[in-house]
């Protein structure tokens, strides 16, 4: 069965991180995962994660599967947190997903079933695991210009050159904010150019949100993500948690669609719970075990309250 497989090639990341842990120097710095550590290279357990835990510990009752969509609280709360009323909540439709990574793929699959082969266009350079994951979904995979690595800005004026050049049936591949692995932004005004230029070429947005709130706050960091989703009439967004509510290992992540019409958003969404039911079939839920700086926002999220801006002014 396996005797001609070859060797896959080893994830660049891993390696590095396999190499820090060798590494005897006491002045190493680590460069590989992107996640919080405090002043001891030690990703903390912060006491707002604690008393989640021991509320949803306290208040557990069953260990019934979830649903195909996941927790209906939890989904309602990205909704809020993400859109913040931006779009009209009929066309919407969001189903829980193992993190940010495993809602790119539940979408890229969904991507592949409405236009097989479909090109997803991507920044240059974007996250290492964008290609494969599309790639890997039956999808074709091309760049648009994005990093300047004379200014450490964006090519702005190259990048919308290529956008205004796609047509109904491509994807762009977005960053919502904190460009991953360039951290160069749009600015407001660059976003507005991207959701014009997608509103006349009828491309498909997929926006990638997977720090939303570490760049300069949740509303503005949100600012992008909210104009093209108000803009277009369709358009994804792969949500994930394990940045900013600091759970890492939980896999915390959701898959966001935005369709035409109610009767579009029904027949989509009932493809993509169709794809989640082939694949992992329900998403987990698990207690919290890892977390990042100190955040109302989490506490919010892991409670369960459906009001994310009363919860976290509170």
């Amino acid at each position: 069965m396996f005797e001609n497989l070859s060797k896959a090639p080893g994830d660049k990341i891993l390696a590095l991180m396999g190499e820090y842990a060798a590494d005897q120097r006491s002045t190493k710095i680590d460069l590989g995962v992107g996640v919080y550590k405090d002043e001891k290279g030690v990703t903390p357990v912060m006491t707002s994660v604690r008393k989640a835990e021991e509320k949803i510990l306290s208040n557990e009752k069953t260990k019934t599967y979830l649903g195909i969509a996941g927790n209906k609280g939890f989904g309602t709360s990205v909704l809020d947190l993400v859109l913040a009323g931006s779009v009209d909540l009929s066309r919407v439709r969001i189903a829980q997903a193992p993190g940010g990574t495993g809602s790119l793929w539940v979408l890229m699959q969904l991507i592949n079933r409405a236009r097989p082969g479909a090109t997803v266009y991507v920044s240059d350079p974007t996250w290492a695991n964008h290609n494969p994951i599309a790639i890997n979904s039956g999808l074709k995979v091309a760049t648009y210009p994005y990093f300047d690595t004379e200014t450490r800005g964006v090519k702005f004026a190259e990048m919308l050159a290529t956008l205004d050049k796609l047509g109904a049936g491509d994807v762009v591949l977005l960053h919502g904010c904190c460009h991953n692995p360039t951290g160069a932004n749009l600015s407001n005004d660059q976003w507005d150019q991207v959701a014009a230029s997608l509103l006349r070429t009828g491309a498909l947005p997929f926006v990638d949100l997977a720090y939303l709130g570490f760049g300069d706050g949740i509303e503005a960091d949100a600012y992008g993500t909210r104009k093209i989703l108000s803009t277009v009439p369709e358009a994804l967004v792969a949500f994930s948690g394990s940045k900013n509510f600091g759970l890492y290992r939980e896999r915390v992540g959701a898959a966001i669609l935005i369709a035409r019409d109610e009767k579009e958003a029904d027949i989509t969404n009932s493809q993509l719970l169709n794809i989640i039911r082939g694949a992992y079939s329900q998403p987990p839920i698990t207690v919290p075990r890892s977390s990042a700086p100190s955040s109302r926002t989490r506490l919010c999220a892991l409670s369960g309250k459906k009001n994310w801006r009363s919860c976290v002014t509170a």
